[in-house]
């Protein structure tokens, strides 16, 4: 899994880093491919999941209540954006306490379905934010190539996540 973790500083602040992932070979992060592949269907929902990520990161930090928890394996921190009732999107992402997220992807969600596996392109994007999600914690977790900043509002370490496999 080859990736790298850039901060999305247009909406990161002080109570809140927002990072998202350009995997390799792509010049689009996963969240600006998210907002490229909705923008024109979902306006709206694009435009106040952009305000409530600057309000993360400036105002209140990742609180709990902004997320739907439990989105991915046990202990993963994969979660989504909180569905608001009457919204047709969903966005995956990795939370960090309060102070760091990992935009991922996402899309549609029809409120027919009950869960990310029951469509294919949630089924897709979930999974990969749920195996980077494994990737970037082993990786911590090992701290030869990746740990938090003194503070823990920031990563550090190689971002450009280009060298083994298997790390």
């Amino acid at each position: 899994m080859f990736y790298e973790i850039v901060e999305l500083q247009d909406i990161s602040g002080p109570e809140c880093t927002i990072y998202s992932v350009i995997p390799k070979g792509s010049e689009l992060t996963l969240f600006e491919a998210f907002v490229e592949e909705n923008i024109k269907d979902y306006t709206f929902e694009i435009d106040d999941i952009y305000q409530r990520l600057k309000t993360i990161g400036n105002k209140f930090g990742a609180r709990e209540s902004f997320f739907k928890h439990f989105e991915g394996k046990p202990g993963d921190n994969v979660c989504a954006m909180f569905d608001i009732p009457n919204k047709n999107l969903r966005l995956y992402c990795i939370r960090y306490g309060m102070s760091v997220i990992i935009l991922g992807s996402g899309g549609q969600k029809p409120k027919k379905i009950v869960s990310w596996q029951d469509d294919p392109v949630l089924r897709k994007e979930a999974s990969y934010v749920i195996a980077l999600a494994e990737h970037i914690g082993n990786r911590i977790v090992k701290q030869h190539d990746l740990w938090w900043s003194k503070d823990d509002m920031h990563f550090n370490g190689d971002l450009k996540n280009y060298g083994e496999e298997d790390q």
